[in-house]
C-alpha cells in the first residue's frame, strides 16, 4: 500500500494486519555539486521502497519521502519523525535511507547503498532492485520479530 487515498481506506479497515511503515529518507542536494548525487540516490531509494512495498503488500505502507537539506539537524527530524510514528498504528515504522550519516543517529536506520538507475535499461533496474530487496528482507524480518 501507499500513502494515497485509495490506499488509506483499506489500511483503515485492516489495521491489525498492516503494520510496518516504510519511510525513505531523502537527501535534497541544492548545490551544483551535490544535485546529481542526491537526485540518483533519490531515484535508487524510492525505487527500493516501491520493490519493497511490492514484496510486502498487505504488510506495509510505503509513505512519501521525508526529505531534508543539507545544513539541517538530523537528530532534531528523527526524533521529531519517530515521535510522531509512535502515536499512529504502526507497530513498525523502517526508515530507509542511502545517506549511511543516518547509521550514527539510529543504526536501527535501514541504510543501503546507492547505485545509479539512471543509465541502467528496466531489465537490469529490476535484476539490481530485486537483489537488493533479498539482502533487505531478512533485516525486515529481524525488526519484525522484535
Amino acid at each position: 500500500m501507499f500513502y494515497n487515498g485509495k490506499d488509506s481506506t483499506q489500511f483503515l479497515q485492516q489495521t491489525e494486519f498492516i503494520d510496518t511503515a516504510l519511510v525513505p529518507l531523502i537527501s535534497i542536494g541544492l548545490k551544483k555539486e551535490t544535485l546529481h548525487n542526491a537526485a540518483s540516490q533519490s531515484d535508487y531509494v524510492l525505487s527500493l521502497v516501491n520493490a519493497l512495498e511490492n514484496q510486502f503488500k498487505g504488510r506495509v505502507v510505503a509513505f512519501p519521502s521525508f526529505c531534508y537539506v543539507e545544513g539541517q539537524e538530523k537528530e532534531d527530524l528523527y526524533s521529531n519523525w519517530k515521535l510522531a510514528f509512535e502515536n499512529s498504528p504502526f507497530k513498525h515504522v523502517l526508515f530507509i535511507t542511502g545517506d549511511s550519516e543516518w547509521l550514527a543517529i539510529d543504526d536501527s536506520v535501514l541504510w543501503t547503498p546507492t547505485i545509479p538507475l539512471d543509465s541502467m535499461d528496466a531489465k537490469m533496474k529490476i535484476k539490481i532492485l530485486d537483489d537488493q530487496v533479498r539482502q533487505i528482507i531478512p533485516r525486515i524480518a529481524e525488526k519484525w520479530s522484535t
